[in-house]
């Protein structure tokens, strides 16, 4: 399955990628999101830090992640356990008006359950924290 969301910010290329890496971090992360990010290793961001992500939902799932791609383009985090298999991934590339920030998550559900829960209500609900999210950013980027 592939997930995607786009929106583009009428801001500087750098900054927006800089702002785009610290997905679930940063100072703009929706305070009202589903979802929380804890990292589980301090320093710098790169290939191999870890986080727990979490829905914050009762009885909802949790999983693991690790940065898989860093770079001034992307960043790309692999699903290590929980609900999904496969990654997610934040991209950044220049626009004539602007940067387009393109979220898409490329994953296969596991377990029997996940799989008839996901359609009915765990995809409303990723997709409208997602859109929140990226209009969380782009308000940030726009105002700054």
């Amino acid at each position: 399955m592939e997930n995607r969301h786009t929106i583009t910010i009428q801001a500087s290329l750098g900054v927006t990628q800089r702002e785009a890496q610290v997905w679930g971090e940063a100072s703009w992360w929706p305070k009202n999101s589903l979802m929380k990010f804890e990292r589980e290793c301090p320093g710098p961001l790169k290939v191999g830090t870890r986080y727990r992500q979490k829905v914050l939902l009762p009885c909802a799932p949790s999983w693991d992640v690790e940065i898989t791609v860093l770079d001034n383009a992307r960043i790309t985090r692999k699903f290590l356990n929980g609900m999904f298999e496969g990654s997610e991934t934040v991209s950044c590339t220049p626009e004539p008006r602007g940067v387009k920030v393109t979220y898409v998550m490329q994953a296969r559900i596991r377990g029997i359950l996940n799989k008839i829960l996901w359609p009915l209500v765990f995809k409303r609900l990723h997709d409208k924290n997602i859109e929140a999210i990226l209009a969380h950013l782009k308000r940030y980027m726009e105002s700054v």
